[in-house]
């Protein structure tokens, strides 16, 4: 394998369900170059990590031609994509079988894997496309390892950039993100607020990060930002994702929904906790030291039910006064 493709469409935590396969790509065949298309933003985190060589805008029109056999056709056999030996995607959506059809024409001498996962079945995505992308490739002749070799997203050096670190609240901080790209997945912001109360009262440092899906909420938030924050508490609005992996890598703790930072702190071995509806809970948990607080409706969740898994995790700095 000299020139591979791999394909993830959707948001940051559509993205970091693949993480575990395509690392498991990069040690099965660490000379091939390894082309990521997907959202460039998410992406290029990934390339900084050198997951992968570079990186490819799914909604460029030139990648359309991968989600439709009649559009491949128009396009010429693909003469403005990159050479592959291998294209591999990964779906969690019915659009697997045209993915696979359209790349037959694309590279019709290429081997092509599309990876499936329904999440009514119930299992961890993640876990899900692993267990696939390994079965896929028994005779590679190496030892690729557990999905926990697998699971992590390697930064240190983000982690201790001086120049983010100065921006960062001082240690040891809880990081808290309030938002998702979907309403019903929001946890109340009243009881986010009462369990950084419960933090700051610990004398913990934090920040809360708002990020493009929260314009709904950035009112409230900014309007906590400027008569409720805690001492040694920000706000940071919109931060690039870069130095969000780098915040949340140094973090003591993390707050959030069922949402892409989430799985992100789950990737960079964060210990956290996160609100879910229960009929997401399965497919997308992310895993890592993140534990899933599960409910039919987040809303059902108390803000003691979230804040004693922060007290499991950080206890001998929690007073036992303050204990829920």
């Amino acid at each position: 394998m000299r020139d591979i493709i791999a394909v993830r469409r959707g948001g940051l935590g559509d993205l970091l369900s693949a993480l575990p396969s395509l690392r498991l790509l990069r040690a099965v065949f660490p000379e091939a170059r390894i082309v990521l298309v997907c959202r460039p933003a998410y992406g290029r985190l990934l390339a900084s990590a050198g997951v992968v060589d570079a990186v490819e805008d799914a909604d460029d029109f030139r990648w359309a031609v991968l989600a439709s056999p009649e559009a491949a056709v128009m396009a010429g056999a693909g003469r403005n994509l990159p050479p592959a030996d291998l294209i591999a995607g990964w779906f969690h959506s019915p659009a697997a079988g045209d993915f696979r059809s359209a790349a037959a024409v694309l590279r019709p001498a290429a081997e092509i894997r599309a990876f499936e996962s329904d999440p009514a079945a119930g299992r961890p995505l993640n876990r899900s496309f692993f267990e696939q992308t390994a079965a896929a490739f028994p005779g590679s002749g190496r030892r690729t390892g557990a999905f926990e070799d697998f699971a992590r997203l390697p930064l240190p050096a983000w982690k201790d950039a001086a120049g983010r670190r100065n921006r960062f609240p001082a240690e040891p901080y809880v990081v808290v993100h309030p938002g998702s790209g979907s309403r019903d997945k929001l946890w109340p912001g009243e009881r986010f607020r009462e369990i950084i109360r419960r933090g700051a009262e610990a004398g913990f440092s934090g920040a809360v990060v708002l990020g493009e899906a929260e314009e709904a909420l950035r009112a409230e938030w900014t309007a906590w930002d400027e008569a409720e924050r805690p001492n040694g508490w920000r706000l940071l609005d919109r931060p690039p994702l870069e130095d969000l992996a780098a915040l949340l890598a140094g973090a003591s703790f993390y707050w959030g929904n069922d949402s892409g930072p989430t799985h992100l702190a789950a990737v960079l071995g964060t210990r956290g906790a996160a609100a879910f509806k229960d009929a997401f809970a399965r497919a997308w948990d992310p895993g890592g030291r993140i534990a899933v607080v599960p409910a039919p409706d987040v809303r059902e969740i108390s803000a003691a039910a979230m804040f004693r898994h922060f007290v499991r995790n950080c206890g001998g700095a929690v007073p036992l006064d303050r204990r829920p």
